[in-house]
């Protein structure tokens, strides 16, 4: 009897077992009529596709029913897949805005995630906004998502009486799959509600676990899909008036006036449904508008600059590693350009041509303003389900001159908390007058995920003599520990509170023979509640040596940010603590000094048509004691930075913005060697962009800085206020996407 009860007890776990995997199998239907969605307003209708319910919380619960009821409804045709988002909610309580591409951060919306390759390691995600405004991006494990990849799409969305509809239309062929009688992708679908913290989805995906794309279900079309033809061709024009501030033929400074109009093309076509071959001649690198403020005033190191250029935007996360080889700011002035990159079954293959006018003046000796070419690639080989083998290669030439890097990485899933990354890299340069040079890298990472417990553990060694030319590494000559982890409590019954706990990181670093070059301690507290609340505490505690010295530091930080209210994001964050001068004034060596560091930024949104995005860094440094003559707490420098953005939304399509961008710097020339300086730049832009590709801008640009031009000498002075405007430019950019 025991016996048969044991038997059927097993019965029983088999049977829900292969339950729970059927759930898990989404059959979409063909369907004979597109969606449209004022038939899913109010009602739902009929063949209305394969419907998922049942969403649940990943985040702040962990398999919690959601709060709110979504439903999605997914069919096919020949050409596209729809998804249809039914998402009840109370329509005033909906955050969203009428917002351009990729400009949906902070609002409600939804995503469909598909893993067309069914490898459990990457995912298409296509989000939409209840306005329908979309963004669409590439998830990878590892490197987690990649925001820079586009691709055409039709969304649309509507705020009804009872919440919001949302529609997708995916034309197959802007997917990259594998032909065959049927296909098999990996799906999930979510809804993101930010006023409760709520990431639901369906299938349930936990954050026990490591993986990510691994917990998807299987979406199964049963029909031979062909992407069909995938030719795109890109025609883009610009014109400029410009004055800048430069020099006459005597060498006396004056305004230089230039106009200058340039005719592009870029060009896409794919190969065997999965493979993407883009061309670009006379690319157009020019910038819409200015960056957002960092701190880069007495810093060490090279700062990183994000990267805005279209070209190299896309399909970026294919030269991805665990220490990336290709920093693509590195490429200036090319001209012309070819990249290859895309999938052929488990392989993953990515390439790039192009010259660069500026790598000239990087050299020197009879290479120098010699044109620069550049070669890369990149293959990358799935092994089991969520591991895999990559290999890098870069080539990097200026006449005579070369840098060539070799590099070797994985990803290695241990169990569902634990995955490893390793790589290993060596470079080859010949630099002036023959001078040869080799180094080595070698890099490991351990990865724990979990809902409590987090943990990033990372071990980095670079020679002295390792050089990547097109690669952002600013240190070598070192070998260095780095840890990160956190343990959060959580608190799914308390009416605000979401998780708590301490933070510790930790960095220890030695050059090559061993001389401890820095090492640093920060434990914090972190509080995270609704409406995306974060409190967050660190000590401070550090060393460096520098130019010779030992300087010992310590100090706290303390950061805030919220979305408590529909219309207002804030976040704000202060530091108070020691810091090496790295630039002091001549014939004084470096000394610490006490920083004080402020940086707000603040997002205002009183409708869903306009936005104001405010960012304001103040970074000051004062002398610990008397120094030069200048008495105890003296002022060695402070920086001002502040970029003020208001945006209007005419519709997804057409915009109008101004922004006001100020940087000021105000130094004690008797204590910090780089001098005052001001400036203010101005920018308008009117822009039409309904797709990836097709674009209008229109716009004006207006510098003012600190400077005058003395007429007796005739030289360019500082001054106190912005009383010069040192640039002026009128532009236009039209291009527009050719689809065949």
């Amino acid at each position: 009897m025991r016996r048969k009860s044991l038997w059927l007890a097993m019965l029983g776990l088999l049977s829900a077992s292969f339950c729970s995997h059927a759930q898990d199998v989404l059959d979409i239907p063909r369907t004979e009529h597109a969606p449209r969605l004022e038939d899913y307003i109010g009602k739902i209708p009929a063949n209305a596709g394969a419907e998922v319910k049942d969403f649940r919380q990943n985040k702040p619960g962990d398999g919690v029913p959601s709060t709110l009821e979504t439903r999605a409804y997914l069919s096919y045709d020949d050409h596209n897949l729809y998804v249809v988002f039914v998402c009840k909610d109370d329509p005033k309580q909906v955050r969203a805005r009428i917002a351009r591409r990729d400009a949906v951060f902070g609002d409600d919306g939804v995503q469909l995630m598909l893993d067309t390759y069914h490898d459990k390691q990457r995912a298409f995600v296509f989000t939409v906004n209840p306005y329908g405004a979309q963004m669409d991006s590439r998830y990878t494990e590892g490197p987690g998502y990649d925001f820079n990849f586009d691709t055409q799409w039709v969304s649309d969305g509507k705020i009804t009486a009872d919440g919001y509809v949302t529609m997708m239309q995916i034309p197959f062929k802007s997917l990259r799959f594998e032909r065959g009688s049927k296909q098999d992708w990996g799906i999930a679908v979510n809804r993101i509600i930010p006023r409760t913290n709520e990431f639901v989805y369906w299938p349930y995906i936990t954050e026990r676990k490591e993986g990510f794309v691994a917990q998807f279900a299987t979406a199964r079309i049963d029909d031979d899909l062909r992407p069909g033809r995938n030719i795109q061709v890109i025609p883009h024009m610009t014109y400029r008036d410009a004055q800048t501030l430069g020099v006459d033929s005597a060498g006396r400074p004056d305004m230089r006036g230039h106009r200058r109009s340039e005719l592009g093309v870029d060009a896409k076509f794919v190969i065997k449904d999965s493979i993407a071959v883009d061309l670009t001649v006379n690319p157009d690198f020019g910038e819409v508008e200015t960056d957002e403020p960092q701190v880069i005033v007495n810093e060490r190191y090279e700062q990183n600059i994000l990267e805005k250029r279209p070209f190299f935007l896309e399909n970026s996360g294919i030269f991805t590693s665990p220490v990336s080889m290709f920093y693509s700011r590195r490429i200036v002035n090319p001209q012309y350009g070819a990249r290859v990159s895309g999938r052929l079954g488990r392989w993953a293959v990515g390439g790039l041509l192009m010259d660069d006018e500026y790598a000239g003046a990087t050299v020197g000796g009879d290479d120098a303003g010699k044109t620069g070419k550049i070669g890369i690639a990149r293959v990358q080989r799935d092994i089991g389900q969520q591991s895999n083998l990559g290999v890098f290669l870069s080539d990097r030439s200026v006449g005579d001159q070369y840098n060539r890097v070799f590099s070797v990485d994985s990803r290695m899933k241990i169990n569902d908390s634990w995955s490893l990354n390793a790589q290993a890299a060596h470079s080859n340069s010949e630099e002036v007058d023959g001078y040869k040079r080799d180094g080595r890298l070698f890099f490991l990472q351990a990865i724990r995920g979990g809902r409590n417990f987090n943990f990033d553990g990372q071990y980095f060694d670079a020679s002295k003599d390792f050089e990547a030319e097109l690669a952002y590494l600013p240190r070598v000559d070192i070998r260095q520990l780095y840890q990160k982890s956190s343990y959060l409590k959580q608190f799914p019954e308390a009416p605000w509170l979401i998780s708590m706990g301490p933070t510790l990181t930790a960095q220890y670093t030695v050059d090559q023979g061993n001389d401890v070059q820095d090492w640093s301690v920060e434990p914090g507290f972190v509080v995270n509640g609704l409406l995306q609340t974060k409190f967050q505490g660190n000590l401070i505690r550090n060393y460096e040596t520098f130019a010779g010295k030992d300087f010992y530091m310590s100090g706290f930080s303390l950061g805030a940010s919220t979305e408590w209210w529909k219309w207002l994001t804030a976040e704000a964050t202060i530091t108070v603590r020691d810091k090496i001068n790295y630039s002091p004034a001549a014939g004084l060596d470096p000394y610490v000094g006490d920083q004080r560091l402020a940086i707000i930024k603040l997002t205002i949104s009183p409708f869903a048509q306009l936005r104001i995005d405010q960012s304001f860094i103040w970074d000051e440094l004062r002398t610990q004691h008397s120094l030069a003559g200048q008495d105890s707490d003296s002022r060695v420098f402070s920086t001002t930075q502040s970029r003020t953005k208001i945006k209007y939304q005419f519709s997804r399509f057409w915009a109008a913005h101004v922004i006001f961008d100020y940087r000021a710097l105000d130094s004690n020339q008797n204590l910090f060697a780089i001098p005052r300086g001001k400036k203010l730049v101005t920018d308008l832009l009117v822009s039409y962009s309904p797709n990836p590709g097709t674009a209008f801008y229109l716009g004006y640009t207006d510098q003012q800085e600190n400077l005058r031009i003395n007429e007796n000498p005739n030289i360019v002075v500082p001054t106190r206020g912005l009383d010069m405007h040192t640039g002026k430019q009128l532009f236009m950019k039209f291009s527009y996407l050719f689809n065949f």
